[in-house]
C-alpha cells in the first residue's frame, strides 16, 4: 500500500515535470500564411535560431531555369548551414538576375546571419529598389530592414 502510494506521487511528479520542462523549449516558429502576390511568393522562406527572425516568403521560384535553379540550390544550402555555398550559389543568381527581388532578399538575410550588418542594410535597400510597388513585398523587406537595423 506504501509502495503503491510512493509511485503514484513519483508518477505525477515526474508528469509535472514533463510538463515544465515542454513549456521551457524553444518553439519552432513557422508562419504558414499564403499570399497571392507573385513577386511576395519568390521571397524566401527563411528562419535562423541566431537571428530569431524568418523572412515570411513562400520558396516558389522564377520562370527563367537557370536562376530557379540556383535559388533551388541556395535555399537547399542554406537548410543545410552551409552558407558560403549558399553566398556563392545567391551571388551567381544576381549575375543572371539583377532584378530580381528575391535574390537580394536572400543575400540580405545571409549577410545579416554572418554579422554583415551593413552590407545587409545595403542589398535590402537594393531588394526595396527593384521589388517594384507590390505591397506585400516591400512590407516585407522594410520588416527585414528594421530587424538588421535594431540588431
Amino acid at each position: 500500500m506504501m509502495f503503491n502510494a510512493c509511485f503514484k506521487i513519483k508518477f505525477a511528479v515526474f508528469g509535472l515535470l514533463l510538463i515544465l520542462l515542454g513549456g521551457c523549449a524553444t518553439p519552432n516558429y513557422q508562419y504558414n500564411q499564403t499570399f497571392s502576390s507573385s513577386q511576395f511568393s519568390q521571397m524566401p522562406n527563411w528562419y535562423h535560431d541566431k537571428l530569431g527572425f524568418q523572412l515570411a516568403g513562400e520558396n516558389a521560384y522564377p520562370d527563367l531555369a537557370a536562376l530557379a535553379a540556383l535559388l533551388t540550390q541556395a535555399d537547399r544550402a542554406f537548410m543545410n548551414q552551409d552558407f558560403a555555398a549558399c553566398q556563392i550559389l545567391l551571388e551567381r543568381a544576381q549575375r543572371i538576375s539583377s532584378r530580381d527581388a528575391s535574390v537580394y532578399v536572400r543575400l540580405s538575410y545571409l549577410y545579416w546571419l554572418q554579422d554583415q550588418q551593413q552590407q545587409a542594410l545595403q542589398t535590402a535597400r537594393r531588394a526595396l529598389a527593384v521589388v517594384g510597388q507590390d505591397p506585400q513585398s516591400r512590407t516585407e523587406i522594410q520588416r527585414l530592414m528594421l530587424a538588421i537595423q535594431q540588431n
